[in-house]
């Protein structure tokens, strides 16, 4: 069997890590890419600021825009003619992303309904042709169930650590046919495959919602590591391609704020192909 990704990168890590924790860097190996070729100079959304201010959500101009890059500039192949499947929607930021990279339709899955309304307003206002996206209101888990979701291409871009039921929702992204998923995630700061478990508390936007297995007004939630999600992806079927160079990305854009989570490794973008 060939060496996992995990283990490549690791064997290609050798820049020593800056003072402190010896795992405050981004996740993935040393850029390879050429010092200010990933520079940013006007962000996708300056092109649409309405995304600014229909989300109380980690909406900041430079943490947008630099996901952007890490999400569908370094993905920009997966994108044309691709049916797309966006899970936690939210207002729609990242459907109306991968509409623009070329994508033939959207699908949105988000639980709250404000929000799938903003989504469905936000699209409309950019004029986008109203064949190519459909947002749908409810738990993700349910939705997917049913069954009725084709499509080429999966995103889970902040949503994975808001759900501790990771093999279920693995085994509902292969049911829909994807041959590709990329994720962007927070991660657990560990070499183990293990998952570090936590408690979040529905009311605030940004988290989770409630579910059947939840109890009171908080949902359990975890935090994977890099190799327990190669792990969750390689036991349904998904290989781990690569991680986005977030790396070159605040090397080349250095008065970037809010994006600490990156800068130290805990929140990394991952891509995946069906085996």
């Amino acid at each position: 069997m060939p060496p996992s990704l995990l283990s490549r990168l690791r064997s290609r890590t050798t820049t020593p890590a800056p003072a402190g924790d010896p795992r405050d860097r981004p996740a993935g190996p040393p850029s390879t890419a050429a010092p200010g070729s990933l520079a940013i100079d006007a962000g996708f959304f300056e092109r649409f600021p309405e995304f600014y201010e229909t989300s109380e959500t980690s909406s900041f101009g430079w943490r947008l825009n630099l996901r952007h890059e890490a999400i569908f500039a370094a993905n920009a192949d997966l994108f044309r003619g691709a049916r797309v499947l966006d899970i936690a929607s939210h207002d729609g930021r990242w459907s109306m992303a991968a509409l623009e990279a070329g994508a033939a339709s959207v699908v949105g899955v988000e639980a709250r309904p404000e929000l799938v309304d903003n989504a469905t307003a936000n699209l409309r206002k950019y004029a986008v042709d109203e064949s190519r996206f459909r947002f749908v209101a409810g738990d993700v888990f349910e939705v997917l169930a049913r069954g009725d979701i084709e499509v080429d291409l999966v995103l889970c871009l902040g949503f994975l650590y808001h759900t501790q039921r990771h093999n279920e929702l693995f085994t509902r992204i292969r049911q829909t046919g994807a041959r590709h998923l990329v994720v962007d995630t927070e991660i657990h700061r560990s070499p183990e495959a293990v998952v570090r478990f936590a408690e979040e508390h529905v009311e605030r936007q940004g988290n989770a919602v409630a579910d059947a297995f939840s109890y009171g007004d908080t949902v359990l939630t975890g935090r994977p590591t890099l190799s327990a999600l190669e792990l969750l992806g390689r036991t349904q079927g998904f290989e781990l391609e690569g991680l986005s160079d977030w790396d070159g990305l605040l090397r080349d854009n250095p008065d970037a704020d809010q994006v600490r989570d990156y800068r130290i490794g805990r929140r990394t973008t991952a891509r995946f192909r069906r085996s």
